[in-house]
């Protein structure tokens, strides 16, 4: 497989090289200018610099390419503007499937969100599951939604749709999705409201893409999720695990959303990271169960259990 990876020194995009490699292939991997490479460098691949926001910097990536992983879509740090975020992740990705169109890319796969998915009445949702409009939940799900339905319509080369869970496991080094988990280890009782979250090991998404990828023809969008929790339960499930205090009470959606925004807002004024972000917040309250068996019947990936994802 002649392939790149944008975002390739992300949580993310460092698990997918290595399941490449697995395989016996190196792909290009590219990194914005101000990101550490170390990780990168020490996985022995090539790297190139490229910046989603500059075009013209995705050519080196995406010239004589047959495949690339677009795991750099715009992830907001805060939801405080929904015009500016929308406007620079269509942006980026109108960048990237232009570039990738012009160099002759075959297969585009697209990291996308299971905040796409829609809530099915009758049980599980599966890939059928899909809002026919942004849902409205707050700027993160907008964002996602909007940025799938143009990767779907595509017409000038193939584009594979995945959306994953949300991912623990090895290289998550900026403590990204593992926040609530590292918070319960440490005895620090987080604030939280309480819904349906889909939690699935980084290692199974990065294999499944890999295979996905090398398939013949794919199906356009996969859900990838391995087990379906509700928060407040589970955050109690691992204060038993990490011998810490109990979880404190779930908050309100109406007093998680008045937190978020207020932790946001004083994050952004002064700098730091907010005890609580409204992207976290939306994907709680508007989480619903998923059925993701697809993914493992196509690619005979085995989901791995929290349990070993914790350890």
């Amino acid at each position: 497989m002649n392939c790149a990876v944008l975002g390739a020194s992300g949580f993310l995009g460092l698990n997918l090289v290595r399941a490449l490699q697995s395989t016996g292939i190196s792909p290009l991997c590219t990194h914005r200018g101000r990101a550490p490479r170390l990780a990168l460098t020490r996985l022995g691949v090539r790297t190139v610099p490229a910046d989603l926001d500059a075009p013209s910097s995705l050519d080196i990536a995406l010239k004589g390419r047959d495949i690339v992983f677009h795991f750099a879509g715009h992830y907001p740090r805060f939801s405080l503007d929904r015009r500016r975020t929308l406007a620079r992740g269509m942006a980026q990705l109108e960048a990237v499937l232009d570039g990738a169109a012009s160099s002759g890319v075959r297969r585009l796969i697209y990291l996308s969100s299971t905040a796409t998915v829609a809530p099915n009445p009758n049980g599980p949702s599966t890939e059928r599951h899909q809002f026919t409009e942004a849902p409205g939940y707050g700027v993160y799900h907008d964002l996602k939604w909007t940025m799938e339905q143009r990767a779907l319509q595509e017409d000038r080369l193939e584009v594979v749709v995945l959306c994953p869970g949300a991912c623990l496991g090895p290289w998550d080094m900026r403590i990204g999705t593992s926040a609530i988990v590292v918070a319960m280890a440490r005895g620090q009782q987080p604030p939280h409201p309480d819904g349906w979250i889909n939690l699935v090991d980084v290692r199974d998404v990065a294999e499944i893409a890999v295979r996905l990828a090398q398939m013949a023809s794919p199906p356009v969008r996969t859900l990838i999720a391995a087990e379906n929790h509700r928060l407040h339960p589970l955050l109690a499930t691992l204060a038993d695990r990490y011998s810490t205090s109990p979880p404190p009470p779930p908050l309100t959606q109406q007093r998680a959303i008045a937190l978020a925004d207020a932790e946001e807002r004083r994050a952004n004024d002064s700098g730091g990271r907010p005890t609580l972000s409204r992207e976290l917040v939306d994907l709680i309250c508007h989480g619903t169960p998923i059925q993701a068996s697809v993914a493992t019947a196509l690619t005979g990936v085995t989901y791995r259990p929290l349990a070993e994802t914790l350890d």
